[in-house]
C-alpha cells in the first residue's frame, strides 16, 4: 500500500476497499455459513416463531404441547388407538370419536427429540426413519408444531447430531404468482423463501443448493408444511419441482387427514398424526392462564361434569378459546351443551373483533346484549355464514380468494375482504404477509365452519329462503330449500355435528319442535339405528326446559329406550347406550324398566363407557347392596370404577363391601374399582392389602393388579407385594414381578431382593427374577452380565427367560449376540424357538446367523420349523435359495409349518406364479386352518387368475365357517363380481353361523349396485343381517325416489326391474313385527314414524 500517493489516491481506495470486502467475507464465514446465519437470525428469530392467543397474549414455548401418535409404519397393520387413559374407548359414531380427539394409548406416542430414533418396521427389523408425514386436522396444531420444531432446534440443539440445519417450507407459498417461472428449482425456492431482501441472495441461495446436492456439507431437514394446499391446482414446472422436494431424503411432510399423497413419492417410513391435549395437560393449560385457584377449581369440576366439554379441550384451539371466554359465561351458570358453549365463545369473540374494525368503543360493547351485538356486525356475520355453509358444503376447508369473492359477489356487502377479514378472530390465514389474492383462509376449527354453517342454515329456515349451494369445485349451482336438504342429507355422517348445531340454535330460540318433526318425517332409514343416533345427538344439544317441545321429546325418548330394549334383547349387547350422548334420562328409565336380562346387557355395555351421568349412579349403586346377580354386580363395579371423581363415601363404601362377596368374578371387580383411586380412604386401602393373602390365587394376583401403579405405597405394602415372589402359584410371581417392575421408587433394598434372586437354587424364582428386571434401564453392566450367563442355565426355562429378556435391546453386544444364536442349537426347543424370536427382525444379523435360522426349516420341532419361518419372514434381503426352503415347507406334515410358510409368503411382490400355484393347491388342503391361510394370503392380490378367483368362490361351501368367511372376505374386495358368485354369497346370508352371515353382508356392501332380484329369495335375512350391522356401523337403507343402502360416506344403489323397494321392505317390516311377538321377543320398533 506504500506504493500510492496517500489514503486520498483513487487508487488506494479502491484497493483498500476491495481489502476491506475481503476481510468482511473472511469474518462472516463461507457462503453457506452466511445463508445458515442469515436463516436462524432473521427467519427464526423469537418475533417469527411466536405463538400468539386468541386473547393476544403470547404463549411461551415451554407450554406449547404437541402430542403426536403413530398411525402406522406404511404397510404395517399398526393403527392409531388402543387404551388410552382408560381401558374404555368412545363409540366410533360419538362426538370425539368424529373429531378425532380421544386419548390414544401413551405406547404409540412419539416425543419430538425420539421422532427419529430406529423403530420396528413390518418385517420386525429396526429402522431410522427419515422420511415422515404427520396429517392432523386444523386447529390441532401443525403449525405451531413446525414452530416448535424449527425454536427447539435453534435454542434447545433439537436433532443437532443428525442435522446441520431445518428449512421450514410452508408449501401453500409455491402456489404464489411470481414464482409461476419455467424451470422453476431449490435455488429459486431458498430466494425467494429465505434471500429475497438480501443483495447477496442469488449468491446464499446458490451455495445452499449446492450444499444441498454435495453430502460433505452437512445433512438438511426439509420441513414441508401444508401438502394439502398444493395437493391439486400445481401444474407444469411447478408440479415436477414439488415432487422432487418431497422426495427429498430427510423430510417431515405435514398434511390433513383428507390429502392425497402423490402415486410417485417415495417411500415414507413413518406416519404421525398430531391429536389432541392428554387430561394432564388440559389441566397445566388451565393452571397457566388462570392465577385465581377458585376459578381454577371452577374450570376443572365443569369439565369433570360433562365428558364432552372435557373431549372438546383436548383441541388446542378449542381450549383457548374456552378459556378466553370463560370470564364472560352468563351469570346463571356456564352453559350446559356445545351448542351453548358455541355461542358464548362467538359473542365474546365479536365483542373483541368489534374493537378491532373500529365499530365501537369498549364502553359500548361491555354491557351490550347479544342482539346489539350481532347488529353491530351485522355484515361481517352474514358473511361468515355464508362462507361457512358453501364451503362445508363443497367439503372445502382452505377457503382461497375465488371463493371469498364469489361470495361476496353474490351477498352483494359493503366489505372490504383485504381490510375485514384480517380482524376476524374466527379465520386464521396461512400467510398474514402475503398479498389478499395469495392469501388463504381457514376457520378456527371446523366445529367453527359447521356451526356458522348452521347459523345460515337456520337463517335460511327462518326467513323461508332457499339455501344457495355453490360447488365451485363444479362450477355448479343449485338453491335448495331447507326442508329438502335436511331429507336429502340428515344421515349423511359428515353432517353429524352440523345437524347437532341446527338443533342447538334452534332450540335457543323455541324451534326446536318444527326440526325434530321435520327430522321424523319420512323418508326415514328403514333399518332403525342410525335414525335413533341421529335423534340421541340432536337431542343432546336441546336444554331439558318445559316448552312445546316437551311432548315430543318424550315421545323420542320412549321411542329411544324401546330401541335400547330392543337390542339388548335381540343382539346381547349395546351399543346406543354406549354413546356418551345417551342421556341420563333415558338411561335411568330404560334400566329401571328392563328384564333382568336386559338390565345384565344394558350395564355390561355402560361398563365399557369412559363415564356414565350422576343420575345413572344414584339408580345403579344401590343394586350393589340387593344384589341380584354377579354378573350385574360385576359390571355395576366396573361403571363405578370409571368414576375416578366425586363418588360419594357411601358408594366407596358399598364398593369395598364387596371385597367380602362370595363370587370370585365380584371380589376381583371390586378390586379393581378400587385400585388406581387417588381418594381412597386408609381403611379401604387396608381391605385391598390384606387380599394379598387371601387362599384364592386369583384373589392375590387381583389385589396385586389393584395396588400396581400407586405412587403411594407404603414400604411395609411394597414389601408384602415384594413377599409374593416367593408365591406358590406362578401367576401370582408373575403378578408381583410385574407390579414392582417399572417403578422407578423401589427402594434399594427390594431390587437387590430381586437381583439376589438370579443365583436362587429354584428355577422359578430365577426366572421370575429375570422377568422382574426386565425392560428396566437403570440396571448396572454387572447385572446385565448376570442375565446374559442365565443363557447357559441348566433350566430350560430360565434361559427362555433370559433370552427374552435381552431380546429387543439395541445395544446388545456382539459376544451376547453370539450367544443368543448359540442357543438355536440348544437341546430344549422352547429354547430354541426363543432365540429365533430374538433375533428376528435385527438388520445387523450377519449371514451366518441368517443361515443358521434357515438350517432350522428342517428341525425335528414343528414349533421350531414354524418359529425359523415366522424369524425369516418380510426380509427383503432373502437369498432365493432360503426362500425356496421356505416354499418348500408347504409340503410339511405340520398344518401349523404349513400354515406359516403361506403367511409368510403373503403380501411378498416377488413371488412367482409357480409360488402363487403352489399357494392355491392348498386351497384344498385337508386341513380347514390351511386352507384358510392360503385364502388369506391370495386376498387383495390384483393379479390373479379366473380360474383362482373361481377356486376361492368353491369355497363359499366350505364345511369350515372360518374358510368361508375368509373366502368371502376375499371376494368382498372385487366390486365386479357376476350375478352368479353374487348369489352364491347371498344365499350364505341363510347360514346358520352369524359370522358367516356378517361376511357375506360385507362382501354384498362392497358392490357398486346391487339388483333386489339377486336378493329377494333371502331379503329377509338380507334385512336381519344389516339391521344387525347397523347397531355398529353408520349403515341406513333410504327409499325416496330412489333406493340405496348408505354406507358412511358411500351408498349402494338397490335397483329392481319386478319389485318396489320400498314396498318389499314395508312388507318385511310388518311380518317381522308380527313374528316379534309371537315367539315372545320384543317388537322391532317402528321405522315409519314416531
Amino acid at each position: 500500500m506504500n506504493k500510492f500517493d496517500g489514503p486520498k489516491c483513487p487508487d488506494y481506495k479502491q484497493v483498500s476497499g476491495k481489502i476491506l470486502e475481503f476481510l468482511t467475507k473472511i469474518c462472516n464465514g463461507t457462503p453457506l455459513a452466511q445463508a445458515d446465519a442469515r436463516i436462524h437470525n432473521v427467519h427464526y428469530s423469537l418475533e417469527r416463531l411466536k405463538i400468539e392467543r386468541l386473547s393476544g397474549d403470547l404463549l411461551p414455548m415451554d407450554r406449547c404441547y404437541i402430542n403426536l401418535a403413530i398411525v402406522e409404519w406404511l404397510g404395517d397393520n399398526a393403527t392409531r388407538g388402543g387404551k388410552g387413559d382408560t381401558a374404555q374407548q368412545s363409540s366410533p359414531f360419538s362426538l370425539l370419536a368424529r373429531l378425532k380427539v380421544e386419548t390414544p394409548d401413551k405406547t404409540i406416542e412419539v416425543t419430538l427429540p425420539t421422532l427419529f430414533e430406529p423403530r420396528k418396521s413390518q418385517d420386525g427389523q429396526k429402522k431410522q426413519p427419515s422420511r415422515i408425514l404427520i396429517r392432523g386436522r386444523a386447529g390441532v396444531g401443525k403449525t405451531t408444531l413446525c414452530k416448535k420444531i424449527v425454536h427447539d432446534f435453534k435454542y434447545n440443539n433439537l436433532w443437532q447430531g443428525l442435522f446441520n440445519r431445518v428449512l421450514w417450507v410452508p408449501l401453500r407459498n409455491l402456489k404464489v404468482e411470481k414464482r409461476q417461472s419455467a424451470g422453476y428449482n431449490f435455488r429459486d425456492l431458498f430466494y425467494h423463501e429465505y434471500f429475497s431482501q438480501d443483495l447477496e441472495g442469488r449468491e446464499l441461495s446458490e451455495a445452499l443448493w449446492r450444499a444441498l446436492k454435495d453430502p460433505k456439507s452437512g445433512r438438511t431437514l426439509f420441513i414441508l408444511d401444508g401438502f394439502d394446499e398444493v395437493s391439486q391446482g400445481l401444474g407444469g414446472d411447478m408440479s415436477v419441482f414439488l415432487e422432487e422436494l418431497l422426495n427429498q431424503p430427510n423430510v417431515i411432510i405435514t398434511a390433513r387427514p383428507n390429502a392425497r399423497l402423490p402415486p410417485r413419492l417415495d417411500p415414507l417410513d413413518l406416519e404421525l398424526e398430531t391429536i389432541g391435549f392428554y387430561p394432564d395437560q388440559i389441566t397445566a393449560y388451565i393452571e397457566n392462564t388462570f392465577t385465581d385457584r377458585e376459578t381454577i377449581k371452577e374450570v376443572q369440576s365443569f369439565l369433570q361434569r360433562h365428558p364432552l366439554m372435557q373431549g372438546l379441550m383436548r383441541i388446542p384451539i378449542q381450549l383457548d378459546a374456552f378459556c378466553y371466554t370463560w370470564t364472560g359465561f352468563p351469570r346463571e351458570g356456564v352453559p350446559e351443551t356445545m351448542t351453548a358453549v358455541y355461542k358464548a365463545i362467538e359473542e365474546s369473540l365479536w365483542k373483541k373483533d368489534i374493537l378491532k374494525l373500529q365499530k365501537k368503543k369498549d364502553d359500548q360493547i361491555k354491557k351490550a346484549s347479544r342482539k346489539k351485538i350481532e347488529s353491530f356486525v351485522e355484515q361481517e356475520l352474514r358473511f361468515l355464514e355464508c362462507l361457512a355453509f358453501l364451503g362445508f358444503y363443497d367439503d372445502v376447508i382452505d377457503l382461497d380468494w375465488e371463493l371469498r369473492n364469489a361470495i361476496s359477489d353474490r351477498f352483494e356487502s359493503d366489505l372490504l375482504l383485504d381490510k375485514d377479514l384480517p380482524c376476524l378472530s374466527f379465520l386464521r390465514t396461512s400467510d398474514p404477509s402475503s398479498n389478499d389474492q395469495d392469501r388463504n383462509y381457514h376457520f378456527l376449527h371446523l366445529t367453527f365452519q359447521e356451526y356458522f354453517a348452521a347459523r345460515y342454515f337456520i337463517r335460511q329456515w327462518k326467513d323461508k329462503q332457499q339455501l344457495n349451494c355453490l360447488q365451485l369445485s363444479r362450477d355448479n349451482c343449485n338453491n335448495m330449500e331447507p326442508t329438502t336438504f335436511l331429507e336429502k342429507y340428515k344421515y349423511n355422517p359428515r353432517y353429524d355435528i352440523f345437524w347437532r348445531f341446527v338443533a342447538g340454535l334452534l332450540d335457543a330460540d323455541d324451534m326446536a319442535l318444527d326440526f325434530f318433526q321435520m327430522i321424523e318425517k319420512e323418508p326415514r332409514d328403514l333399518l332403525g339405528p342410525t335414525h335413533q343416533r341421529l335423534i340421541m345427538h340432536c337431542l343432546s344439544e336441546v336444554e331439558r326446559k318445559e316448552s312445546n317441545f316437551t311432548g315430543l321429546r318424550a315421545r323420542l325418548e320412549n321411542q329411544l329406550e324401546q330401541w335400547l330394549l330392543f337390542e339388548s334383547d335381540s343382539t346381547g349387547n349395546s351399543e346406543l347406550v354406549y354413546e356418551m350422548e345417551c342421556s341420563g334420562q333415558v338411561l335411568s328409565n330404560v334400566l329401571t324398566q328392563a328384564s333382568e336380562s336386559e338390565r345384565t346387557v344394558l350395564l355390561e355395555s355402560l361398563s365399557r363407557r369412559t363415564a356414565v351421568p350422576f343420575n345413572v349412579i344414584e339408580v345403579v349403586s344401590p343394586w350393589l347392596t340387593n344384589r341380584t346377580s354377579a354378573r350385574q354386580c360385576a359390571a355395576i363395579l366396573r361403571i363405578l370404577g370409571n368414576e375416578h371423581n366425586n363418588l360419594p363415601d357411601k358408594v366407596l363404601q358399598s364398593i369395598a363391601a364387596r371385597l367380602e362377596d362370595e363370587d370370585g368374578d365380584v371380589q376381583r371387580a371390586a378390586i379393581e374399582a378400587l385400585g388406581g383411586r387417588a381418594d381412597l380412604p386408609d381403611q379401604v386401602l387396608q381391605s385391598i392389602v390384606v387380599r394379598l393373602e387371601d387362599k384364592d390365587a386369583d384373589i392375590r394376583w387381583e389385589a396385586i393388579e389393584g395396588l400396581r401403579g400407586r405412587a403411594d405405597l407404603p414400604d411395609q405394602v411394597l414389601q408384602s407385594i415384594v413377599a409374593r415372589l416367593e408365591d406358590k402359584d406362578g401367576g401370582v410371581q408373575r403378578a408381583a414381578i410385574v407390579g414392582l417392575r417399572g417403578r422407578a421408587d423401589l427402594p434399594d433394598q427390594v431390587l437387590q431382593s430381586i437381583i439376589a434372586r438370579l443365583e436362587h437354587e429354584d428355577g422359578e424364582v430365577r426366572r421370575a427374577a429375570i422377568e422382574g428386571l426386565r425392560g428396566r434401564a437403570d440396571l448396572p453392566d454387572q447385572v446385565f452380565q448376570s442375565i446374559a450367563a442365565r443363557l447357559e442355565d441348566e433350566d430350560r426355562g430360565v434361559r427362555r427367560a433370559a433370552i427374552e429378556a435381552l431380546r429387543g435391546r439395541a445395544d446388545l453386544p456382539n459376544k451376547v449376540l453370539q450367544s443368543i444364536a448359540a442357543r438355536l442349537e440348544d437341546k430344549d426347543r422352547g429354547v430354541r424357538r426363543a432365540a429365533i424370536k430374538a433375533l428376528r427382525g435385527r438388520a445387523d444379523l450377519p449371514n451366518k446367523v441368517l443361515q443358521s435360522i434357515a438350517a432350522r426349516l428342517e428341525d425335528k420341532d414343528r414349533g421350531v420349523r414354524r418359529a425359523a419361518i415366522e424369524g425369516l419372514r418380510g426380509r427383503a434381503d432373502l437369498p432365493n435359495k432360503v426362500l425356496q426352503s421356505i416354499v418348500a415347507r408347504l409340503e410339511d406334515k405340520d398344518r401349523r409349518v404349513r400354515e406359516a410358510v403361506i403367511e409368510a409368503l403373503r403380501g411378498r411382490a416377488d413371488l412367482t406364479d409357480q409360488v402363487l400355484k403352489s399357494i392355491a393347491a392348498r386351497l384344498e388342503d385337508e386341513n380347514w386352518s390351511i386352507r384358510w391361510a392360503a385364502v388369506e394370503a391370495l386376498r387383495g392380490r390384483a393379479d390373479l387368475p379366473n380360474k383362482v378367483l373361481q377356486s376361492i368362490a368353491a369355497r363359499l361351501e366350505d364345511k369350515d365357517r372360518g374358510v368361508r368367511r375368509a373366502a368371502i372376505k376375499a371376494l368382498r374386495g372385487r366390486a365386479d363380481l357376476p350375478n352368479k358368485v353374487l348369489q352364491s354369497i347371498a344365499a350364505r346370508l341363510e347360514h346358520e353361523n352369524g359370522d358367516v352371515q356378517q361376511a357375506a353382508i360385507e362382501a354384498l356392501l362392497y358392490q357398486s349396485a346391487l339388483s333386489l332380484d339377486v336378493l329377494i329369495p333371502h331379503i329377509r335375512s338380507f334385512y336381519d343381517a344389516l339391521l344387525q350391522k347397523s347397531f355398529r356401523e353408520h349403515l341406513y337403507w333410504y327409499a325416496s325416489e330412489r333406493s340405496f343402502i348408505g354406507t358412511n360416506l358411500g351408498y349402494i344403489s338397490l335397483t329392481s326391474e319386478q319389485h318396489n323397494v320400498k314396498e318389499v321392505v314395508r312388507k318385511l317390516l310388518l311380518e317381522k313385527g308380527a313374528a316379534n311377538v309371537n315367539d315372545g321377543r320384543r317388537r322391532l320398533p317402528s321405522t315409519l314414524s314416531c
